[in-house]
């Protein structure tokens, strides 16, 4: 700005070279900044109607939990973020993003609050941010078992390297990826006003999650199939509790080895916690291949869910997420496509055998729901992990009332025309509730969602979504519903 200063000052006898090489300047320091700094900004507007009670599984699911469950909802989203570049390597950003809706856990809320360093592929985010660390399709898959775009996302510390990244000395052959994480619910409100009369409840609980994925390729595509391996591991733990007048839960820095480590809680910890391991754990073994070539890259993948020890010695085999994922280049329609199996019915088996001889942590795993973390793997009522194990706010409780099912899913999206997208997704489920807790007839349903989405060429930092769906079963009764969501982007130098 001074130096723009210096020339509208200076005495010139041709107004109009004056006039083009200030233009020039701003033009080109806006382009300098941009480089080094640019504040970007979004703006939504969304409405749904639907015939029924509530809004549509795949209209309100694996949105973070912004849509709003109760049917015949609006709401209105802001977010900013800064981004600062120090060099090439150091990168510096922060971000607020701000929700007011109507029929929602809260009228007004905080969705985003975050900053992120990073240094190369290496990133230190701290807050709350919508973070998503899975291998399956965000938009097409049904949702990772540990933690998927389902729920508002938890404040925390998190050390990641978010993208596939060469490991040193292999020549590209061998990449890696995976995070660490320490957080803290924020939902203790919702949980006290959502419990009913007399009903244990636990609250300020802690979180913690790590990931490590493995995988091998050759970068140069001349052997045209890779393999990727790894694994989630998370728990929760810490926290203030009513069940068995316990209170304080543990949580010292030793407790926090112990979770790490996936160990038994130490003497102040419950009798089944010392025994089995400390907090709520939980996680998935990950593995895909895949086959690429110059048309398409087709692959396959398993996603096997472990809650306790018996799990991670896939006693549980059967359950978890089979997947076929296609992506097809330069084609003018369909571009990926998904499909799924779920299942969620073995759970180990029948029975639970804790505490006994040779016991690996028995059946009956109650997935998602814990005897001490009432309220499960939620933040908000919405499930962390795979939405088709039913939600606490469907319930209007706050445990998981349905954990056992089957479903075949599909997914898939592509583009129409230039600036005309869509996508389908179309789930079809059986429900038995829980182990312990069975419903009295099986429970079904099927569940859609047909989006369209228009970027007007003239004016491409808008964006009009429209979505129709309906579910149609006994699980969540019929119901029709649509949206329309208005959004405008854009970016400041400054």
């Amino acid at each position: 700005m001074f130096i723009f200063g210096k020339i509208i000052e200076s005495k010139t006898s041709n107004i109009m070279l004056k006039n083009k090489i200030i233009l020039i300047l701003i033009s080109f320091s806006c382009l300098s900044v941009a480089g080094q700094d640019s504040l970007n900004y979004r703006l939504d507007a969304f409405g749904s109607f639907s015939t029924g009670k509530l809004t549509p599984f795949w209209i309100t699911n694996n949105t973070y939990g912004v849509v709003p469950l109760q049917s015949n909802n609006i709401y209105g989203r802001g977010n900013v973020k800064w981004d600062h570049k120090f060099n090439e390597n150091f990168k510096l950003q922060t971000g607020i993003d701000l929700v007011g809706a109507t029929k929602h856990s809260s009228d007004f809320f905080i969705q985003q609050l975050y900053t992120s360093l990073s240094y190369k592929s290496l990133h230190l985010n701290i807050g709350a941010k919508e973070y998503y660390n899975s291998l399956l399709n965000k938009n097409l898959s049904t949702g990772d078992f540990d933690y998927s775009p389902n729920a508002r996302p938890i404040p925390e510390i998190n050390l990641n390297i978010p993208e596939f990244t060469t490991v040193p000395y292999t020549k590209g052959i061998l990449q890696v990826r995976g995070d660490f994480a320490v957080g803290k619910s924020t939902d203790n409100n919702y949980i006290e006003k959502t419990k009913h009369a007399g009903e244990n409840y636990t609250i300020d609980i802690l979180w913690h999650h790590k990931s490590l994925y493995f995988k091998l390729l050759d970068p140069k595509l001349h052997f045209p199939f890779s393999a990727t391996i790894g694994f989630n591991h998370a728990v929760q733990w810490g926290g203030w509790t009513t069940v068995d007048g316990q209170g304080e839960l543990p949580h010292s820095f030793s407790d926090f080895i112990r979770i790490v480590f996936g160990e038994g809680g130490g003497n102040d910890a419950s009798i089944g916690e010392q025994i089995n391991v400390l907090g709520n754990q939980q996680g998935t073994y990950d593995l895909k291949f895949s086959y690429t070539n110059q048309i398409f890259n087709f692959s396959a993948y398993k996603q096997h869910y472990f809650d306790d020890n018996s799990g991670m010695e896939y006693t549980n085999w059967r359950d978890g997420i089979w997947g076929l994922e296609c992506e097809l280049y330069n084609q003018i329609y369909v571009r990926n496509i998904v499909l799924e199996y779920i299942n969620t019915t073995n759970q180990s088996g029948t029975m639970h055998f804790l505490g006994q001889a040779n016991s690996r942590g028995g059946g009956n795993d109650d997935y998602y729901n814990h005897e001490t973390y009432i309220s499960g793997w939620s933040h908000w009522g919405r499930t962390l992990g795979n939405p088709l194990i039913t939600p606490p706010e469907y319930n209007q409780d706050i445990y998981f009332p349905n954990n056992r099912i089957k479903a075949i899913h599909l997914g898939l999206n592509g583009e129409i025309s230039p600036g005309f997208a869509f996508r389908v997704l179309l789930t079809g489920m059986y429900a038995w509730g829980r182990m312990s807790y069975p419903f009295l007839d099986r429970k079904n349903n099927f569940s859609s969602l047909f989006e369209f989405s228009y970027t007007p060429s003239r004016w491409k930092d808008w964006k009009l979504t429209l979505q129709t769906a309906f579910d149609n079963g006994t699980l969540y009764d019929d119901n029709f519903g649509c949206s329309l969501k208005i959004s405008k982007s854009g970016s400041f130098c400054f």
